[in-house]
């Protein structure tokens, strides 16, 4: 079919990989958080930071040896990076568009092509922030997709975590002490590691909670606390002049489909979390080359088949026009010691 042949050659491999490449994921956190890094490999390793409290120097005598100061043990950190993909066919309306070969039928299915690549680019973006965002809210990263089993444990220290209980929850109004607990977990951050926490993430119903606690209402109202609305940006002056961190709220979501089609709803960040970050990234966000791009026959550069890939292709048996799209990534977590991890509300 001479219309097919035109669709397949306008979606060439280096148009829609330079497509799917110059497409804006939608605003989420995690790239602020791990930054993209492309490398040629699908193995990672590295070392997760050590303490950053110096060793103080000691006084020595004059024409005596030097002291020799201890190497820390270092942990490393090392695994797979996993393949990411999803794939779609051209709905049968579409292939009947291009056997008319009508004036502007092929339009009509250029348009459903971009549509279905730019779903695509965004479900595997999706999947990535999905990663991101499990490895700050638990430390690790835990894969059991399609056959594929791996745990990442990032090394967050079990002292870096924290479960409020009972009358310490923050739901608990009159009774929690939401500002005694940050500046607590501020200072086991600082003590453990000398860098100091200032942001952290956490859900709008987390923060709906704070602003209805009395501690904090009191700290900035003072006895009329109660009675007076508090709103986020006062919150945030209050943690400021106390030298605490500054909150931002995630809620973003994104949609799982199981087996059999149906689809469920599910949140990026925990709903029931609070994170404290530290001022800079905890990592990268590690794209390596992917199986398609090495395999294809467009001539892609070594150098260029790291990061998202996207293909239009047609099948003979059964007859199909597919678009897909593939990466493999990964979050790497050097400064794992510098988050500290908190489940602060119950929802049940």
């Amino acid at each position: 079919m001479k219309m097919v042949k035109e669709l397949l050659d306008f979606f060439n491999v280096k148009t829609t990989l330079a497509y799917a490449r110059a497409a804006q994921p939608r605003p989420y956190v995690g790239p602020s958080l791990f930054p993209s890094q492309n490398i040629q490999d699908l193995d990672f390793e590295y070392f997760k930071s050590a303490n950053r409290l110096p060793v103080m120097a000691t006084v020595q005598a004059y024409g005596a040896e030097t002291p020799i100061a201890s190497r820390e043990g270092i942990e490393k950190v090392k695994g797979e990076i996993p393949p990411i993909k999803r794939k779609i066919n051209l709905d049968e309306r579409y292939i009947i568009a291009l056997r008319r070969e009508g004036l502007g039928d092929i339009d009509i299915v250029k348009r459903e092509v971009f549509n279905d690549l730019d779903r695509l680019i965004a479900s595997v973006y999706d999947r990535i922030e999905a990663f991101r965002m499990e490895a700050i809210s638990t430390g690790k990263l835990t894969i059991a997709e399609n056959g594929v089993v791996m745990t990442v444990d990032y090394g967050v220290a079990s002292g870096h975590k924290d479960t409020l209980e009972s009358t310490a929850l923050w739901t608990a109004a009159s009774t929690a002490v939401p500002i005694d607990n940050i500046q607590e977990w501020v200072h086991t951050i600082v003590d453990d590691t000398g860098i100091k926490p200032t942001r952290a993430l956490t859900s709008n119903t987390v923060v709906a909670n704070l602003l209805k606690n009395e501690q904090i209402r009191k700290l900035i109202h003072g006895s009329e606390g109660s009675t007076r609305p508090v709103s986020l940006g006062m919150l945030n002056n209050l943690l400021q002049g106390m030298d605490l961190p500054v909150i931002a709220t995630y809620d973003a979501k994104t949609r799982t489909q199981n087996a059999a089609g149906a689809y469920t709803t599910t949140r990026f960040f925990p709903e029931t979390h609070f994170v404290l970050l530290p001022p800079d990234p905890l990592g990268e966000t590690l794209y390596g080359p992917t199986a398609e791009a090495l395999m294809s026959d467009a001539g892609i550069p070594v150098s260029e088949t790291a990061g998202l890939f996207a293909q239009i292709y047609g099948t003979q048996d059964p007859p199909s026009i597919w678009t897909k799209v593939a990466a493999t990534a990964i979050p790497t977590m050097p400064m794992a010691d510098t988050l500290f991890i908190a489940d602060v509300i119950d929802l049940s």
